[in-house]
């Protein structure tokens, strides 16, 4: 199983991880790993993660970059997968996961989007 140097799951914004989620996410990082913890928070969506010290060295913005790379999908969940694995810019793998569907809010926009399939 490929390893991951940034893992983070999602919840709903006033929700937070239940330590399966915890031990998921732990458990796709490297073993003997330093982590450091990052938080994001979207409209209706949080994410909580680890990334190892050697990811965010090697980052050129660090914990930024991780951070942005998955503020877009916490912002706006509509994957119909429960999981997406993101590339770093430096080549290191991202992982977010999430097991419950962000329900839209009515009163939001009701114009179909572009769909980009």
């Amino acid at each position: 199983m490929s390893t991951y140097h940034a893992a983070a799951w999602m919840v709903p914004a006033e929700s937070g991880l239940k330590k399966k989620h915890v031990q998921k996410v732990l458990a796709l990082l490297p073993e003997d790993c330093e982590l450091v913890p990052f938080e994001i928070h979207g409209n209706n969506s949080s994410a909580y993660g680890f990334a190892t010290i050697e990811v965010i060295d090697e980052e050129e913005n660090g914990l930024e970059t991780i951070i942005d790379l998955l503020e877009p999908l916490v912002e706006d969940w509509t994957e119909d997968s429960s999981d997406c694995t993101l590339d770093l810019p430096g080549g290191k793998q991202t992982y977010i996961g999430c097991d419950y569907r962000t329900v839209m809010v009515s009163g939001v926009d009701p114009e179909p989007h572009s769909h980009h399939h």
